[in-house]
């Protein structure tokens, strides 16, 4: 056990404001009512006695006068505090701020924890009871092909390694067998295919107790969604099934509201439900966690969303990767160079040929049923490829002199893509063209993010661009295209997308991606039940058909069919 003491690595200059100098690199200062609920949290998954505890990240010292500050107030022994951060001044701040914090010995070092091996002094201890932090965020694309591929051969990570990730990897080489992690970080890991490694290295090494997905309270300051995960290093996790809280802004819900002072406070007392605090409106979902696994989104499940599934699972025929491959839509990767509002008011002789110009199917023109009319949001995308003999393939510019003398002109730019030359393609292709000869079949198509379902039919032949997914009909028959239209934009599709998939965004926005979507059920569906959807469908994508009262009871009408199909009683599907 460490002395108490007071050490710092450098001689401790004056103090500065907290937020006199805000962190780069992905840091971002604690709120102080967060770092004492991460602490609270953390605390209480211990049994008491005597601890050191390790802050990889210290910045300013928050998280650890929080967690001094709580065990005193639960009357626990105070604690041995070590604090690591590369910012010299934060580490300055942070001595000030602890110096007169209830704690037996404060340690504070300036370095990088990732590069630290044994202490040659022996000031730092060699593992932990406790280690509390909000590590640095910052994303793979961000960090650099070799920063990362460095990191995820240091601590064993496989896939895209941000480096909290690295963080994690490296605060469990630390803690002691029963020590607990009280972590907090991006919610991102907690549903993206990015985050498989984490939930790898956590389920590997750790028993969970509590996950908290804070969502857009905007408790932060930064523009990240945090979580919370308090977890028990352990050599041999259980089949412990720990407790899912996730919590996100609703101002559309209506039912029960509690009017609460502080978000935390009230999570903390097991409020459930809608609930008010300073003028805005949250839903807090209460729940277990379900049988987690790393390939797969970690899900929140509660009685009643157990048994809506086991309803959808023995109705549903398929999915909707079933019904062919989902894409993302073409990525050129020199967008002001291929697409354009208009390519008419080019010279005629670097005016491309039409045959090489398209429709752009975008984010913009995005709508339920059918697409958006709008001249304001038309792109049109120079696109240069195509199939020959069954193969993809950039198109000879020979045959199209007027277009080979514009791509001329962007020449430069276009081989500066070197990503492109080391794939071995021609200079002015477009990075992911996806499939020329699918572009003419029928198509689903819907925006990457989205507030609600936003799917159209297209059967114009449009292209489709890099902020939408899409899905060929190639292969459907009508009726089994517009059944599978009806179930996207249904509201039992975004319920079930917030219990299966989870990804939110700030103001209600989802991310509708591969992942996702493949996942999606298809209900059984006779064929009186499939004419009767595809009429309804039908009036829905023909705006002169109906007037705005009618089409909205049309929708209804079309909404309930689909969880009668799935079915869901009405107080079920909802």
């Amino acid at each position: 056990m460490m002395e108490p003491l007071f050490t710092l690595d450098e001689p401790q200059a004056p103090a500065v404001g907290r937020h006199s100098s805000q962190k780069a690199n992905g840091i971002h200062y604690t709120p102080t009512e967060l770092a004492a609920f991460v602490a609270r949290r953390a605390l209480s998954e211990l049994d008491g006695g005597e601890l050191v505890v390790l802050d990889p990240a210290c910045g300013d010292g928050e998280l650890l006068l929080a967690l001094a500050v709580e065990a005193a107030a639960l009357g626990l022994p105070r604690p041995h505090l070590v604090g690591v951060d590369t910012d010299a001044e934060a580490i300055r701040v942070a001595a000030d701020r602890l110096g007169d914090a209830p704690a037996a010995s404060v340690v504070l070092r300036t370095g990088d924890f990732l590069a630290m091996g044994s202490d040659e002094a022996g000031e730092l201890p060699d593992s932990y009871d406790l280690v509390i932090s909000n590590p640095p965020y910052v994303r793979t694309q961000v960090l650099g092909a070799a920063r990362a591929q460095a990191l995820g051969k240091q601590f064993g990570l496989t896939g895209r390694v941000d480096l909290y990730h690295a963080f994690v990897a490296g605060m469990t080489a630390k803690l002691s067998e029963g020590g607990v992690l009280g972590l907090l970080c991006s919610n991102r890991f907690v549903t993206t295919k990015g985050g498989q490694s984490l939930r790898a290295l956590l389920l590997r090494h750790y028993d969970i107790g509590e996950l908290w997905d804070l969502g857009d309270t905007k408790l932060f300051e930064a523009a990240v969604l945090p979580a919370v995960v308090v977890a028990r290093r352990t050599a041999m996790p259980s089949s412990r099934t720990g407790s899912f809280v996730r919590v996100y802004e609703d101002e559309a819900a209506n039912g029960e509201v509690t009017a609460e002072d502080s978000l935390l406070a009230a999570l903390e007392s097991d409020a459930e439900g809608l609930v008010e605090v300073a003028g805005r409106q949250f839903e807090v979902e209460r729940g277990e966690l379900v049988e987690p696994s790393s390939e797969r989104p970690w899900r929140l499940t509660s009685a009643r969303g157990a048994r809506w599934m086991e309803v959808v699972q023995k109705r549903s025929a398929g999915r909707f990767g079933d019904l062919g491959p989902i894409r993302v839509g073409i990525k050129t990767t020199a967008d002001s160079v291929f697409i354009k509002a208009t390519w008419d008011d080019l010279p005629a002789d670097i005016r491309p040929e039409s045959e090489l110009v398209h429709p752009l199917l975008t984010h913009r023109l995005a709508a339920r049923w059918r697409a958006e009319e709008s001249a304001k949001g038309a792109r049109f995308v120079l696109y240069p490829h195509e199939m020959r003999n069954g193969r993809k393939q950039a198109v000879d510019l020979a045959r199209f002199p007027r277009a080979a003398r514009y791509l001329e002109l962007h020449r430069e730019r276009l081989e500066g893509r070197e990503y492109v030359r080391k794939a071995g393609r021609s200079w002015y292709e477009i990075w992911v063209p996806q499939q020329p000869d699918a572009w003419a079949h029928p198509k689903l198509v819907w925006p990457d993010i989205s507030d609600r379902p936003k799917f159209f039919l297209d059967e114009s032949g449009a292209i489709v661009n890099g902020d939408c997914y899409w899905l060929s009909c190639k292969g459907l028959a009508e009726d089994e295209a517009a059944l599978a239209l009806a179930v996207a934009n249904s509201s039992f599709a975004l319920r079930y997308y917030d219990l299966c998939c989870g990804n939110r965004l700030y103001a209600g926005r989802r991310r509708f991606i591969t992942q996702y979507l493949e996942e999606l059920p298809v209900p059984e569906a006779p064929s009186a039940a499939l004419r009767e959807v595809a009429d309804m469908v039908s009036q829905l994508r023909d705006p002169a058909s109906q007037d705005p009262e009618t089409r909205s009871a049309t929708e209804a009408s079309l909404d309930a069919v689909v969880s009668e199909l799935f079915g869901l009683r009405e107080e079920v599907a909802r």
